[in-house]
């Protein structure tokens, strides 16, 4: 074992590293029994423990503990333990050591802070020379770099000297970049060969000197976020940024702007290509029908993009509208979506668009004054192949929720796959409108959990259940008594109908309510009178409905 290096003090460094390495040998007989179906066994040393003598320096204490840690997976003492002879921690296959530094890899949380930003990887390389061996073998894989930010590293000048890629982190929003952290931010942006990621939070005046430094190309860079603050809608990319001989990014995949005029980027984007996760909070003023500048433009040039999020940043309604797009741009490989704005533009934006693999959707209205876009909407929705079990409807406030969850997800309890929600707008109508807009998508739901909260009356529940013909289970929570009441009338309505009697859910088997909260002077179980006739009713037509009270 070799003498640990850095900056820290010994006793600061040694702890770092045997929490490393307990936590990396938690990884170590699974990988064992990947590679080799080996169970380990302990051969527990004779006598006592040994101690250090008045000679032994401490380094050679804390190096001889390291050995016994990483020959034992259970006990971190310097008691003299070791693996059978028949294999050892130091004298695996590299192939069987990687797999362990990469299981170690992801479970470290959190991930940027404690493998970048503190290098805990350098530990790893600095155990033995066979594990550096690995370990910078492996760089890629186990995403090494340097990363450099306004935090003062150890060694810097050496760091910036190796050949590691390198990560730019700076998080400014609440000062200037001057003294040591301009120089640093200089420093790494020389070796812009190596760039791979620069993720940056700041004012107007950091960006500006940001800016003067980027006037070359990055021909690694994979990762781009910008977040202005405290420069609102004035922030401008400058032609000069990232341009060289070449004007194309060819490696960019990830790219996140927040708070930024679309007219400043759009331009940046046409050439971003190789996209695979777009992120944009922008405002949409100056938005120009023409193609060129258009974001539908920028999107038709990338092909492999994934994962895109976009939040238009405000409220007015009197955006420029767009002509129908003659030609639709598809996106085969887009498989998240998420939009947080103004139904006008929304549906502006996906007149021009196609994304038959969309899996998880997400779409916000907020400050929504007047009746909502979506006349496009239901044509790209209307392409979506996923095919969704579950629906959650919540009422809560002034806010609706509708939401669509596939059968393994739903089981799961996991986040919906599609969500709609409205904002500051609790007409009933506009469940109706959006719930009309998912009729394609809701005919082969099954299960429907509907949340009530504070809402109004005067929803037609009738003819929201009615788009709902293969619905088997009916589970409705929250709110008071009477709005769970209003839900047992609207199934009892077609039994006034004489031989109509079966026509309306005629898939249902079960309903579930739970935790209604009682009014003054009613106590619980009036649901179940409420419910009693359309459950007797389908009983005697030998289409019997189990009714389920959670008390």
């Amino acid at each position: 074992m070799e003498q640990q290096e850095g900056g820290e003090s010994g006793d600061r460094r040694h702890r770092t590293g045997m929490y490393c390495l307990r936590d990396l040998l938690r990884s170590f007989s699974l990988a064992l029994r990947h590679f080799t179906n080996w169970e380990p066994q302990l051969h527990h040393g004779h006598g006592p423990p040994r101690t250090p003598s008045q000679n032994e320096s401490k380094t050679e204490c804390q190096r001889r503990k390291y050995a016994n840690i990483t020959s034992h997976p259970h006990h971190g003492t310097c008691a003299d333990t070791e693996w059978s002879p028949s294999l050892t921690i130091n004298h695996l296959p590299d192939e069987v050591l990687l797999e362990i530094f990469d299981s170690h890899r992801q479970g470290i949380d959190p991930y940027d802070h404690q493998w970048r930003k503190r290098h805990v990887w350098i530990i790893l390389a600095h155990v033995c020379r066979q594990w550096r061996a690995v370990v910078f073998a492996s760089a890629s894989r186990l995403d090494l770099g340097v990363t450099v930010g306004p935090e003062k590293p150890d060694h810097i000048k050496t760091i910036l000297s190796g050949p590691l890629p390198i990560f730019i982190d700076y998080n400014c929003s609440r000062g200037k970049i001057t003294g040591s952290a301009l120089w640093r931010m200089h420093a790494a942006l020389r070796h812009h060969d190596r760039v791979r990621e620069i993720a940056f939070v700041g004012k107007s005046v950091n960006f500006d000197k940001f800016f003067k430094a980027t006037n070359r190309p990055f021909p690694i860079l994979e990762s781009l976020a910008f977040e202005f603050r405290y420069c609102y809608f004035k922030a401008k990319i400058p032609d000069t940024f990232f341009r060289g001989r070449d004007t194309s990014i060819p490696h960019l995949r990830r790219l996140k702007l927040y708070y930024i005029p679309f007219t400043s980027i759009s331009g940046f984007l046409l050439s971003a290509t190789a996209l695979t996760n777009l992120d944009l909070a922008i405002d949409p003023a100056g938005f120009s029908s023409s193609t060129e500048t258009s974001l539908l433009a920028c999107l038709q040039g990338m092909p492999f993009l994934g994962h895109l999020e976009l939040g238009i940043l405000s409220s007015r309604l009197d955006y420029p509208s767009q002509p129908t797009p003659r030609v639709i741009v598809p996106l085969s490989k887009l498989t998240y979506f998420y939009y947080h704005g103004s139904s006008i533009f929304l549906d502006a934006l996906v007149a021009g668009l196609s994304a038959p693999s969309l899996r998880d959707v997400s779409i916000h209205y907020y400050l929504l004054t007047g009746w909502p876009h979506f006349v496009q909407l239901s044509r790209f929705i209307s392409e979506i192949e996923e095919h969704y079990h579950a629906v959650h409807v919540a009422l809560e406030g002034y806010d609706i929720h509708l939401s669509l969850l596939t059968q393994s997800e739903y089981i799961g309890h996991c986040k919906p796959r599609f969500e709609l929600r409205s904002g500051k707008d609790n007409s009933p109508k506009f469940m109706m409108k959006m719930s009309g807009e998912l009729s394609a998508m809701l005919t082969t739901v099954e299960d429907l959990r509907v949340t009530l909260d504070n809402w109004v009356d005067g929803i037609p529940w009738r003819r929201f259940l009615q788009q709902f013909p293969n619905l088997k289970a009916l589970r409705i929570e929250g709110g008071k008594v009477v709005k769970v009441n209003c839900i047992a009338c609207s199934l009892l309505q077609d039994h006034e109908e004489p031989g109509d009697d079966l026509a309306f859910l005629p898939s249902l088997e079960e309903i579930e309510i739970g935790n209604p909260s009682p009014i003054d002077g009613i106590q619980r179980g009036p649901e179940l009178a409420a419910f009693e006739p359309f459950v007797s009713a389908r009983q005697q037509a030998g289409r019997p409905v189990k009714f389920l009270l959670d008390q």
